[in-house]
């Protein structure tokens, strides 16, 4: 959704913004999107947690270990349904915005149908949480130490005499960067994991540095 700054605040005034943050797992989506709920009364809308309540699960950790590794037996059909599910509660959660809200989607929301990316930069202002070359070895550690589901596609490798973790480890960068022009091609605005993760941060100055400089 293109708007200028005086459209941004206007709708906020409001109580017709709608955002949208895409980015990698663990990149700082979800810390972000609550932050605002509460510091700028937005309605916040989870979509890996409709995901994982369909599923029968109660955290993200059961969902991530649902969904597994991509060197494990099954990972494959697991990574469909989950791309499936995430199309149904990503839809879901579109008809849920109502009044300011954020959405906060999962990594993978470039793999949803392109009907329903469409739609999602049609009725949203859509920020780009931008992982940088310095976040690159604490997103490969938190793919094991703080579990997130996580598509791999074709970008996981395995080669001869690397451990799973080795190949997990050689294979991240490519995912990275080949996420990266997907997320920024639906993005309308585009901010650092640093930025929005500083602790010096002050709420008002994280709101407006989402907005338009025009």
């Amino acid at each position: 959704m293109k708007l200028s700054s005086k459209q941004f605040l206007k709708k906020y005034d409001e109580k017709a913004l709608n955002i949208a943050f895409v980015g990698m797992s663990n990149i700082g989506k979800s810390a972000t999107a609550r932050r605002l709920a509460k510091s700028h009364k937005f309605k916040l809308i989870e979509v890996d947690k409709l995901i994982w309540e369909r599923l029968g699960h109660d955290n993200m950790e059961d969902f991530a270990d649902w969904q597994g590794h991509p060197y494990e037996e099954g990972y494959a059909e697991r990574e469909q349904l989950s791309i499936e599910m995430e199309n149904h509660a990503t839809e879901k959660a579109m008809d849920s915005t109502k009044g300011n809200s954020i959405l906060d989607t999962t990594g993978s929301v470039i793999y949803t149908d392109p009907a329903l990316r469409r739609k999602i930069k049609e009725n949203c202002y859509v920020v780009h949480i931008k992982a940088e070359t310095s976040d690159l070895e604490r997103l490969k550690w938190d793919y094991f130490d703080n579990p997130k589901p996580l598509i791999w596609g074709r970008h996981y490798r395995q080669k001869a005499g690397l451990t799973d973790r080795e190949n997990v480890f050689e294979s991240y960068p490519k995912l990275l960067m080949s996420r990266a022009k997907e997320y920024a091609a639906m993005a309308d605005t585009t901010v650092t994991s640093r930025f929005v993760l500083d602790p010096d941060l002050t709420d008002e100055d994280l709101f407006l540095a989402l907005k338009p400089s025009r």
